[in-house]
């Protein structure tokens, strides 16, 4: 009974391919035990390859050990191939609990061992009754869908659990029936935990009160919202995939009218991948971080501010929602170069030239996005190519009066990030040419002038 629901589990999820090596995880208690044996008596109608892998965590002394035996006769007695290594326990780092760092050492072996045989899967135990727990451990920690959908039956293409459709009673009658022994853990039974306490207070107290197939009815909503949230999932790599999102190293550019358009449940998954993304271990935020961070995308006005853990900062910058590491910001760069006119300008931080030449006013193209006249003998020389400073004024064509360079830009939208990078061309009396083509009305050709000066910016 049991053989058939793990074959049909492995067809339905489509876990296995004929001709690939199948690392088992093996601890020696009743779930990897069951599996390994499964595996093995359907291993030639699959057409697979069995390693058996066990690690020894070492926090039971010999009790430990002798799971370690048993596994190591266990798989020999089928014929296959046993690998098994002790955890490091020296290796464990600050602010990550002990079971997160027993879950990390205990994958990072059976990875391992898959990249030495060359292995395609990694087969572990989990069971319906694991993925019960799962679901209800998620849901009294508050979890959304991700959390809810429990464990998968296949993950990141490689991580494989056949026995996630069968429950813990069908595999103790599978082992008992084929007189296969196996070893109980006895941390399994301690209240430390609070999925023992789940596995012994928590579930037997709810299908003796409420319903004795608590355990399959959870099973099954996970399997249903795993459909869901795939759904959802889907969506929100089509918006990230966007024109509207601009992904840079250790920052997003997310565009406000675009994201505010999204449905809710795409909008708020789009903000947790693209905060998990700032993260090596892909945690770190709460849902109380994202809804702050929806909260910011509704608001009105540029420059407000957030801080979420790692460095995080998000702000409004005009029609943009920018997400950035704040410890990875670079820091700006004053350049200033001199130039001689007629002559050129090479910007290394810009990587960019500017040239400056004279030319006969019946050559003037007014119209041209690439060049600039002035009037050569309204600038006070000598001119510098430098980026802003503090203080730095303006007089924008066409008006009277000066403008300070910071509001000038504010008025443009530029963001605060990109203030920096523009290059302006200075006199010794004030910045006569911002680029893009924004000049000084002191310096603008008229009726009178007699020597043009153009300006072209040109790239390598």
């Amino acid at each position: 009974m049991m053989i058939k629901k793990v074959r049909k589990t492995i067809e339905k999820y489509q876990l296995l391919a004929r001709g690939e090596r199948v690392v088992v995880a093996l601890s020696g208690g009743p779930d990897s035990t069951a599996l390994l044996a499964a595996l093995a008596s359907m291993a030639e109608e699959l057409d697979i390859n069995l390693i058996a892998a066990h690690f020894n965590h070492g926090l039971r002394g010999a009790e430990s050990d002798e799971d370690e035996k048993f596994s190591r006769d266990l798989a020999e007695g089928l014929g296959l191939i046993f690998c098994t290594a002790k955890m490091e326990r020296n290796n464990h780092k600050k602010g990550i609990s002990p079971e997160d760092f027993y879950r990390r050492e205990r994958y990072a072996f059976l990875n391992q061992v898959a990249a030495d045989y060359q292995a395609q899967k990694i087969a572990l135990g989990h069971n319906l009754q694991d993925q019960a727990e799962t679901v209800l451990l998620n849901l009294l920690r508050g979890s959304g869908l991700e959390g809810l959908k429990g464990i998968l039956p296949k993950r990141d293409g490689n991580i494989i659990r056949p026995l996630i459709e069968t429950s813990r009673r069908e595999i103790i009658g599978y082992l008992n029936k084929a007189g296969i022994s196996y070893r109980e853990d006895s941390s399994n039974k301690s209240k430390m935990y609070l999925r023992n306490q789940i596995r012994t207070d928590l579930i037997p107290y709810l299908k003796e009160k409420y319903n004795p197939k608590i355990e399959e009815n959870l099973a099954q909503m996970a399997e249903i919202l795993r459909a869901e949230d795939e759904f959802i999932r889907q969506h929100t790599v089509q918006a990230l995939q966007s024109s509207f999102i601009q992904k840079q190293p250790n920052r997003v550019l997310l565009n406000i009218a675009y994201i505010n358009k999204l449905p809710s449940a795409v909008r708020l998954r789009l903000f947790k991948t693209i905060l998990e993304d700032f993260s090596p271990e892909k945690n770190g935020f709460s849902y109380i971080h994202i809804k702050s961070l929806d909260n910011l995308s509704k608001m009105n006005g540029s420059g407000k501010r957030l801080i979420l853990p790692l460095g995080i900062e998000i702000r409004r910058e005009y029609e943009n929602l920018i997400i950035e590491r704040k410890k990875a910001r670079i820091k700006q760069t004053l350049y200033e170069y001199p130039m001689t006119i007629p002559g050129s300008v090479h910007v290394k931080e810009r990587n960019v030239t500017l040239r400056a030449e004279l030319t006969p006013r019946k050559g003037i193209d007014l119209k041209s996005k690439n060049e600039v006249y002035l009037d050569l003998d309204k600038i006070q020389q000598p001119v510098v190519v430098r980026n802003r400073r503090d203080g730095d004024r303006f007089q924008p064509l066409g008006m009277a009066g000066r403008q300070k360079i910071k509001d000038f830009f504010i008025d443009r939208k530029i963001p605060q990030g990109k203030r920096n990078d523009i290059m302006l061309l200075a006199d010794r009396v004030s910045v006569i040419w911002i680029e893009n083509m924004h000049l000084n009305d002191r310096v603008k050709i008229t009726k009178d002038t007699k020597n043009v000066l153009k300006l072209e910016i040109t790239n390598p």
